[in-house]
């Protein structure tokens, strides 16, 4: 009775895999919103232990100056200790993380670096670490869904499914904006945008941001100023901006891998780097407090133009004080991010972006002043404008900022801005704030989709063909007729439980054809390479793929998975790379000269 259930829930399951997969996307929308709201709590605990307020921002004033360098650096040494003794060795963090685990591991996420990287992340912004907490909300979102996926035995596709689901919920969650959850899902980390995957997205941003509403209200993450297009000549001014933003954001990525390598050779003790990164960072708010933890207040006195441009004591002129705002909190999140602390870019990305979007706005509205919105608004485009450089997001970015300020007006500068930024970006590289370090390590994520659908090929499914096989007693004489007759270029040696002793191809064989003498005295035992590369027929065509573009032979050995010595058949190029452009061409993708999707 109990095998008969089991039989009819599995055949549901197949047949009506959307539904099945829309139900678990519910589930994880839940998941993930609870677990955004963990996110935030933490923090503000955290920041509340040591500021006695929720965020930094409303303490900057308050706090004795010493706090600025105890906080940092303390928690500086509990995630050295984490990020050294509990995170996994040689896996992204964050959302590069999430990356890597579809690309690299079908979208399997450790329970261990989900804890791991949640006590990291809390600890780090809550601390002042001049991170955000937006991008460790999606990458816990994503880490709970995949541990669902594992509990219900997903296959890969499916896992990918379920994971932009947990992404999707986790931006949604984060930024009260669904629509960009959903986006950004399938823009970032997906690439995918077929209907069976859009479905069960939608539905888990939506839930996610009900919950995050249900105990939070409907508020956006800052206050957004009223928008006005004065006038459409304002249009080249804001991409303008966009240039701006994305030679900003060029010059921050570039500095990312620089900061880590220059933490990895100076500070050889790993435990030690996101220590001496607190240390800077807290030098660096004794003179621009606003630098530190995720700034969000003082994002939106920016935007609201009701900044104060205060440093130690004197006012500044507002364009000097932005300037120097500008140039410290690129410091220090690179600073941050490459020794160690948790929290992700898309924080600084917004904080940077707006503040640069004021610098910029103040010098067009004085030259143009009756024809061009105040320096507010500017902020308001450049904080898309310089997310969807720094993550080569423009779509996502648009709407975003659309959706939190809900004014259509801000439609047209926002996508002038979001997709110049984006582009003149890519100018100086594919790369961005979430593939840079993955890309360094050889981890090309830009063909993560086609990897799993690869990865669901099982070797068992490419046509192979049979491999005569002789004697290891052999004499040469035999294998040389056996050679000839098989005509498919290799023989293999068995011992006398006809398991394999090796392969004999023609250069093994080329040494040994013209010397008749030894026909009677060799043996095939003998002649046979002992040093076979083979794959098992529990391998998946990614393996045979990986495996025929590292090394130069025409076709390889299949064996059986239980017995790596029991030859099954063998296997060609051709049929190999026949079955990968046969799957290439089912699921309707162009592919380009690299191989990427």
């Amino acid at each position: 009775m109990l095998k008969a259930i089991y039989y009819r829930v599995n055949q549901w399951k197949v047949t009506h895999e959307h539904m099945y997969l829309g139900i678990l996307a519910l589930f994880v929308a839940v998941l993930a919103g609870y677990g955004a709201l963990v996110v935030r709590f933490g923090i503000q605990w955290v920041a509340t232990l040591w500021t006695g307020e929720a965020t930094w921002s409303a303490a900057l004033q308050t706090i004795p100056w010493y706090m600025f360098l105890v906080a940092p650096i303390s928690a500086g040494l509990l995630v050295g200790f984490i990020n050294h003794y509990w995170v996994p060795k040689g896996e992204a963090r964050v959302i590069p993380g999430v990356l890597e685990a579809l690309s690299e591991r079908g979208g399997r996420i450790s329970g261990r670096k989900t804890l791991a990287e949640l006590t990291s992340n809390i600890v780090s912004v809550g601390s002042g670490a001049s991170m955000g907490r937006e991008a460790p909300t999606v990458a816990l979102g994503a880490a709970l869904a995949s541990q669902l996926g594992k509990q219900f035995a997903l296959n890969e596709t499916q896992m990918r499914t379920i994971i932009g689901c947990g992404v999707a919920a986790g931006i949604a969650a984060a930024f009260n904006a669904p629509i960009a959850g959903v986006l950004f899902a399938l823009e970032v980390i997906l690439t995918d945008y077929a209907i069976a995957t859009f479905t069960p997205i939608v539905l888990a941003a939506v839930i996610a941001t009900v919950i995050t509403r249900a105990h939070l209200g409907n508020i956006t993450v800052f206050s957004i100023p009223d928008f006005t297009l004065v006038s459409n000549w304002e249009i080249p001014a804001y991409m303008g901006l966009g240039v701006f933003c994305g030679l900003t954001a060029a010059v921050t990525l570039n500095f990312l891998p620089k900061s880590r390598h220059l933490f990895e050779k100076y500070v050889s003790n790993p435990v030690l780097r996101p220590v001496i990164a607190g240390l800077i960072l807290g030098c660096c708010a004794l003179i621009v407090p606003e630098v530190m933890s995720i700034g969000y207040g003082t994002v939106e006195s920016i935007l609201l133009e009701s900044f104060s441009p205060v440093i130690q004591g004197v006012v500044l002129p507002a364009l000097l004080f932005l300037g120097v705002l500008l140039i410290f909190k690129i410091a220090v999140s690179v600073i941050c991010s490459g020794g160690g602390f948790g929290g992700g870019m898309i924080g600084p990305s917004l904080f940077i972006g707006v503040v640069a979007g004021a610098f910029f706005g103040l010098i067009v509205h004085s030259i143009f002043p009756n024809i061009s919105e105040s320096y507010g608004a500017y902020a308001l485009v450049a904080c898309a404008a310089m997310m969807a450089a720094m993550l080569q997001a423009p779509m996502s970015s648009i709407l975003m900022v659309f959706e939190l300020s809900g004014n259509y007006q801000v439609m047209m500068p926002l996508m002038a801005a979001c997709v110049i930024a984006a582009l003149v970006k890519r100018a100086f590289g594919e790369d961005s704030a979430i593939t840079e370090a993955l890309e360094e390590r050889g981890i090309e994520t830009g063909w993560g989709l086609e990897r799993s659908w690869m990865r669901s090929v099982p070797v068992s499914r490419i046509p192979w063909r049979a491999i005569p096989k002789v004697s290891e007693h052999a004499r040469l004489v035999e294998l040389k007729a056996a050679y000839v007759k098989s005509g498919k270029g290799c023989v293999q040696v068995v011992d006398d439980d006809d398991l394999m002793v090796g392969i004999i191809t023609f250069s093994d064989l080329q040494e040994w054809l013209l010397d008749s003498t030894l026909d009677q005295v060799l043996l095939a035992s003998e002649i046979a390479n002992r040093k076979v590369l083979t794959i098992s027929e529990s391998d998946n065509l990614l393996n045979a793929v990986t495996l025929l573009d590292r090394v130069e032979f025409e076709q390889m050995p299949v064996v059986a998975a239980d017995n790596p010595r029991k030859l099954l058949g063998i296997l060609s190029r051709n049929a190999v790379f026949s079955k990968y452009h046969k799957l290439i061409v089912k699921h309707g993708e162009k592919v380009d000269d690299r191989g990427h999707v």
